[in-house]
């Protein structure tokens, strides 16, 4: 059973977790935007950062204690959302590229403005729960059917796996092709046809294995 609040931002949703339940150190991977870090860093809450392979799975292992931030990347994680909570009590979700997901985990957050909302939902497990707001299911099939579209223009280039396609309800559609000037041609075109797109998140090395999705990853917005 959850409780939840709303607020006006995800990070604003993080913070009070943070404060609620006294997190002074919990994990986030390091592709991940950076307003996440700098909302920890300023509630004294120490950020320890973890990678991610090619599905997007955290690479590292954590204790059944540890407070662990993952993002549902894209909306597209379905699976992983549902093995990690499995695995990790203190797990908690991030869906601000998922807002209509029912909440998962010790905790979970979207990110409204996103998709047009003016509040954000945060979902905690709480001895008494006497308040769980659900998300609004306005504009959900037309967010669906957008992103399905994408799917089927972009899917023979598409490096990523996108299995569970039912489910997805996101605002941008991943496209990771296989290089970097194939990349910057796609969104050459793309910004000619009127789209903004933007690089997710900041650059990583080069070294790293999340390296390919800030370089080779076109976030396509879903229009409708």
């Amino acid at each position: 059973m959850y409780n939840s609040l709303e607020f006006d931002l995800a990070r604003d949703a993080l913070g009070y977790l943070v404060k609620k339940f006294k997190i002074d150190r919990i994990y986030i991977p390091y592709y991940l935007c950076d307003v996440i870090r700098h909302t920890l860093y300023t509630l004294n809450c120490k950020p320890f950062f973890y990678h991610i392979d090619d599905n997007f799975l955290p690479v590292n292992k954590f204790l059944p204690e540890d407070y662990i931030l993952y993002p549902n990347y894209f909306g597209i994680c379905h699976y992983n959302v549902k093995k990690l909570v499995e695995s990790y009590p203190r797990m908690i979700i991030d869906n601000a590229h998922s807002y209509y997901d029912s909440p998962h985990g010790f905790a979970c957050f979207n990110a409204g403005h996103k998709f047009g909302f003016k509040k954000s939902i945060l979902w905690f497990k709480d001895e008494i729960c006497n308040n769980c707001i659900m998300p609004s299911k306005q504009n959900f099939q037309t967010y669906h059917e957008s992103f399905v579209e994408l799917h089927e223009k972009y899917k023979k280039q598409n490096l990523l796996k996108i299995d569970n396609i039912d489910k997805v309800c996101s605002f941008v559609y991943p496209l990771l092709v296989d290089t970097v000037q194939n990349a910057d041609e796609i969104v050459k075109q793309l910004t000619m046809d009127g789209k903004i797109i933007y690089r997710y998140w900041n650059s990583l090395p080069k070294n790293f294995n999340e390296y390919k999705f800030y370089s080779r990853l076109i976030p396509i917005p879903v229009e409708f």
